[in-house]
């Protein structure tokens, strides 16, 4: 009997890896606006739209009907795993100890959101991220996300290993 944690076997190949981990990332390409005079609480702003519920939809709906896939279930299971890949940065952003917020909403709401657990320290902008504060931003990410999801991905694939030698 399948598993709802599970997926298909080889439904996401290396090159899904690859555009999910750039759709991990792309949310902060708002850091350009900076440089044309864009504030960070407008709407193009840092944490604005590109952190967006709506971009995270929109930008993986056009890749995953781009990407060669194997028919409809292998298109669904990539949109899935790049909107999660997408919008997971601005989770994780809204989890965070400064800045204004993430625009979760945009462009239908322009309210800035935190998460009520801010256990992540807020990373600086540009160069200042090579400085003692980024280092403490490291640690943070070490501790709050890379170690559980280590944890997390461990006893996902000691339980399928578990449910594969059963049958």
């Amino acid at each position: 009997m399948p598993s709802v944690f599970t997926l298909p076997r080889n439904s996401i190949g290396s090159s899904v890896v690859l555009v999910a981990s750039i759709c991990s990332v792309a949310p902060d390409l708002d850091v350009v606006g900076f440089h044309f005079g864009i504030e960070y609480g407008e709407m193009l702003g840092h944490r604005g739209i590109t952190h967006s519920i709506s971009f995270a939809v929109a930008v993986t709906t056009l890749l995953a009907i781009f990407m060669p896939s194997g028919g409809k279930r292998n298109r669904l299971v990539t949109f899935l795993f790049l909107f999660i890949s997408t919008v997971s940065h601005g989770i994780l952003d809204s989890m965070t100890n400064g800045g204004l917020g993430v625009a979760f909403f945009a462009p239908f709401n322009s309210g800035r959101y935190f998460l009520r657990w801010r256990l992540i320290e807020v990373s600086p902008i540009g160069m200042d991220f090579f400085s003692a504060s980024g280092v403490r931003v490291i640690f943070s990410e070490l501790k709050w996300i890379w170690f559980p999801s280590a944890v997390v991905i461990t006893i996902v694939r000691l339980w399928r290993g578990m449910t594969l030698d059963n049958k």
